[in-house]
């Protein structure tokens, strides 16, 4: 046996019995363990010559909160006079500048009844009446629209002022010429701002205020540089959407490493609809809440339905002259609304959206709001880049759908009241009505604080290993190659399957390459559990809204699909798969332009990748992992032919791509060879059998019974006969014509090339 064997069959043995421990895991019941299980190992894993820890040095306690002073709210010292009775008045005095101001309590706001509104102005009721610049840490301000963002660009320092989206960072660099927007292009209306641009802002008068799209942010940091933080104060405004978004798009939470990277009075996290934070240095955050008097209760209409379509035409129906905004995160749903509506209601539609869905919306995608912030159309459609920080000044009927039959498209309670808040007109909310549909069942969390532990003890758990493998093969080559494949098997365990299937990252790579908690992600998990709870049945949903909010109309619409709206639906639904096919068509014909240029590599595709719609940023992900081992000509014709179907289908071109790869000499494909022979019947059975052993040996991994036939049939042409028995023909299931490149002899760690 070879010395490459003899470690396959270590790591075997070691991968089983670290598996059975993983999933053993208990969790102490007691409060005081718990918490010790949050903040865990403290200590980073070094790095080889790190450049700095990606999180704070760690301490043997959490770090103390440091709290916010007057002089960290205020420009200036404000004199006043001590009132010691009712009939006397003591001497004149300043408020000190270290005075600790832990909130902002009941400050007046713009929603106050009329005898209130008759004593102060409409300015009165701005964050900028109260302080001068925003405080340092989380600060919760509980209502939108109250000028925070306005605050801190107005303040008198330095900024960075960090959005989610483009559409947000743009929209406010639009209202404030002094700022510098730092993002992607705005097709129409700005080109991305270069390096050169950055650095010649940087070297003007004046205080620097920097709108920056979080996935730029760490652009812009590396051109001002690291000494220089303490210099800027870095807020990240509508935190609460990293949380939710970061499960598809991972690289929002490399925000939260570079945020604390600044100093504690130089950074603050900012949202109307603050959520609890896994992560344990976000703990030790001093918490600065702002509360507001007169926040009326919004009055709420809400429907419960089997037929979203339905109830919204009918919303649209009862309001025939005044204008409406529909906020539904669909735009395929929202076709099948305007299909069913009257040729006039059409003529009226405008579909508000990212750049990126101008083609799914069609003749009716409107880039922007129309002149002075108002609604572009009379019946006005928004997907989610619209839910946060847009200023609408107008009048209108609000409906807001939440659809539980995509993930993306069903609401939290909070996305709900944030799609409220948009409206920046006093009394511009006409109506509101709310729509949903629910799912019928729910997984049961017993405790949401365990399920929390649990989760983050299974990521730190899982770090351990990684870092115990680094640690004992470090300076013994021969162990080098055992335990990069011990890190691909335990990286697989790092995950969480929750309802609706999403499969969930619990580690991630932090900005310098480390592995650490993904703590957003872990955030992510627990909001969409309650979630799914919260969409049980129709009557979970009023109890829990009805504490937040006045229902003043509830009902449960049920509606058959009639022919006539499957029919729309199916044109549809046709239509979307056509134009993400001419996506696709795109994506190819940019691959073969590539590869006749010579200029097909990871870096080009990554780039096209991260600049695609959804089909086709499928499409090329899979073809970046394949496309170095087979012939361009067949790889993209297989492509092709499953771009519609789900992951299974390209797991088993994977498998057959990464065997046809294998050197002939591979001991994985001599194993398969020696066990199988041609033109020989094997039942499913027998395969398992055959199998097992050579899977556990080589990939480190034990498959349910019906996956064994799955990896067999990828890496031959097989045919089935009456008795349920497999006939095995030969290789290469799919004829590839021509190895581009092979997997070499001595490659061991095959977890990562083959999906199982």
């Amino acid at each position: 046996m070879s010395i490459n064997d003899e470690l396959s069959k270590e790591l075997a043995e070691l991968d089983s019995s670290f598996m059975k421990e993983l999933y053993n895991l208990q969790i102490p019941d007691n409060k005081e363990d718990q918490s010790d299980i949050i903040i865990l190992d403290n200590n980073p894993m070094p790095q080889e010559a790190p450049q700095k820890p990606a999180y704070p040095k760690a301490k043997s306690e959490p770090e103390e909160a440091i709290p916010n002073t007057y002089s960290d709210l205020h420009d200036a010292p404000v004199e006043y006079i001590e009132i010691l009775s009712s009939t006397e008045v003591g001497e004149t005095k300043t408020i000190p500048q270290d005075a600790v101001i832990t909130s902002l309590d009941n400050l007046l706001f713009s929603r106050a009844p009329e005898v209130i509104r008759e004593k102060a102005s409409d300015s009165f009721w701005n964050l900028a009446d109260f302080i001068d610049k925003m405080p340092h840490g989380i600060v919760d301000k509980k209502i939108p629209g109250i000028g925070a963002t306005t605050l801190e660009i107005n303040s008198k320092r330095n900024s960075i002022i960090v959005f989610p989206t483009k559409a947000l960072a743009y929209g406010k660099h639009s209202k404030h010429p002094n700022t510098l927007y730092v993002g992607s292009e705005i097709k129409g209306q700005n080109e991305k701002v270069t390096n050169q641009q950055i650095k010649e802002y940087l070297t003007k008068d004046g205080y620097k205020k920097l709108l920056v799209v979080a996935d730029s942010l760490g652009r812009l940091l590396g051109i001002i540089g690291e000494e220089n933080y303490k210099d800027y104060f870095l807020m990240i405004d509508e935190v609460d959407v990293l949380q939710t978004d970061n499960n598809f798009r991972p690289q929002l939470e490399d925000v939260i490493d570079y945020y604390l990277m600044f100093p504690k009075k130089n950074r603050s996290l900012v949202t109307a609809t603050m959520k609890e934070f896994s992560n344990p240095y976000l703990k030790t955050e001093c918490r600065f809440p702002i509360t507001w008097q007169y926040n009326t209760r919004r009055d709420v209409k809400l429907l419960h339905t089997n037929n979203i379509t339905q109830v919204v035409v009918n919303e649209i129906n009862s309001h025939p002259t005044e204008k409406i905004l529909i906020a539904y995160n669909s735009i395929l749903q929202i076709q099948n609304i305007i299909s069913t509506l009257d040729d006039k209601s059409r003529s009226e539609c405008a579909i508000l959206c990212s750049e990126a869905s101008f083609k799914e919306a069609g003749e009716y995608f409107a880039p922007k709001l129309g002149d002075n912030d108002t609604l572009p159309a009379r019946i006005n459609f928004a997907t989610c880049c619209y839910f946060t920080g847009i200023d609408i000044e107008d009048s209108y009927h609000l409906i807001t759908v939440s659809d539980i039959r995509r993930s993306h498209s069903m609401l939290t309670l909070d996305r709900m009241a944030q799609i409220h808040g948009r409206c920046r007109k006093v009394n511009g909310i006409l109506s509101e009505t709310i729509i949903y549909n629910t799912l019928g069942y729910v997984s049961v969390i017993e405790s949401m604080a365990k399920y929390t532990a649990t989760l983050l003890n299974k990521a730190q758990k899982v770090l351990k290993v990684l870092k115990s493998a680094d640690e004992i093969s470090q300076g013994d080559y021969t162990l080098t190659d055992l335990f990069a494949m011990v890190k691909e098997a335990i990286r697989e365990k790092a995950q969480e399957r929750i309802a609706g299937n999403e499969l969930i990252n619990l580690i991630r790579k932090d900005v310098y390459g480390k592995d650490v908690p993904a703590y957003l992600n872990i955030d992510y998990i627990i909001e969409r559990t309650e979630l799914y709870t919260i969409y049980f049945m129709p009557e979970t949903m009023k109890a829990v809204l009805g504490k937040l909010v006045n229902i003043i109309y509830y009902s449960s619409l049920l509606y058959d699909i009639a022919p006539e709206q499957g029919s729309i639906e199916k044109s549809n639904k046709d239509a979307q798969n056509k134009l993400a096919d001419c996506y696709i068509k795109d994506a190819i014909n940019n691959i073969k332009t590539l590869s006749t240029t010579e200029q097909l590599n990871d870096k080009k595709l990554n780039f096209t990748i991260r600049h695609s719609r959804s089909r086709a940023k499928i499409f090329l992900e899979r073809f970046i992992k394949l496309y170095k081992y087979v012939d361009l000509d067949s790889l993209l014709h297989h492509l092709w032919e499953i771009r519609s179907d789900n992951n299974v289908a390209f797991k088993n071109l994977n498998n057959a791509v990464m065997y046809w790869a294998l050197d002939e000499e591979h001991p994985f494909k001599v194993a398969i060879r020696r066990s199988f022979t041609l033109n020989k019947r094997y039942s499913a059975g027998e395969i398992q059998e055959i199998l097992t052993p050579i899977v556990q040996y080589h990939l480190h991994k034990v498959l349910k019974p019906r996956k064994y036939v799955a990896l067999l049939k990828s890496i031959y042409a097989t045919d089935r006969t009456s008795r349920n028995k497999y006939i095995i023909r030969g290789e290469n299931p799919r004829g590839f014509t021509e190895h581009t490149s092979r997997i070499a002899i001595k490659e061991n760690n095959l977890l990562r090339l083959f999906m199982l």
